[in-house]
């Protein structure tokens, strides 16, 4: 039996790409969210990391678990566990659609990204991306539901204890961070 194919943005509600956070600056004793870039994607909010208006649209904030899709320069997609922030240009949030398990979703965009790569590496730019045009061309296939089901069953726990290890992570870096000049300047010892 040959499974069905879908266009892969079908298996999303939307793609929802970032704000020009640069647009929504804070104002004065404004309450801000850190503007989540592609640099963020990889170190996690840092000092440097920009701040943007906690009033932005919900629609442009971002959570942990939230399942984010860098379309330019560096083609690549993530569970975000970094906190709550603001989603910058150049990325889309991807919400999937309600009978589309998360983890299906994650799956089928992260082993599609090969062929993303390849689409923007044909186009010759200098900063590779890819477009919605992109999505609508790029096709998956559908498997039926019972194997979905048992995909996301097997699927889900391994999904769920890289989100849980993600944040003790981040917990941990805090710790360290807040434990290390203590530690350097004599206010703290470890015996």
């Amino acid at each position: 039996m040959v499974p069905e194919h879908i266009v892969l943005k079908q298996i999303s509600s939307n793609f929802i790409n970032g704000l020009a956070c640069h647009k929504f600056r804070p104002k004065d004793g404004e309450q801000t969210l850190p503007v989540i870039k592609i640099k963020e994607m990889h170190d996690g909010i840092t000092a440097e990391t920009e701040q943007v208006s906690e009033n932005i649209p919900s629609k442009h904030k971002i959570f942990d678990g939230d399942i984010l899709f860098s379309w330019s320069a560096t083609l690549e997609v993530m569970y975000w566990y970094g906190g709550s922030g603001g989603l910058n240009q150049h990325i889309f949030k991807v919400n999937p659609k309600s009978h589309f398990p998360k983890e299906y979703v994650y799956e089928q965009l992260n082993s599609y990204i090969i062929n993303f790569v390849k689409m923007a590496e044909a186009r010759k730019t200098t900063m590779g991306h890819i477009t919605t045009d992109h999505l609508e061309q790029s096709k998956i296939p559908l498997p039926p539901e019972s194997l979905l089901k048992q995909f996301t069953e097997k699927i889900r726990p391994i999904h769920l204890k890289i989100g849980q290890t993600k944040q003790e992570n981040r917990e941990l870096t805090k710790l360290r961070d807040w434990l290390l000049p203590m530690l350097m300047n004599g206010q703290a010892r470890v015996e």
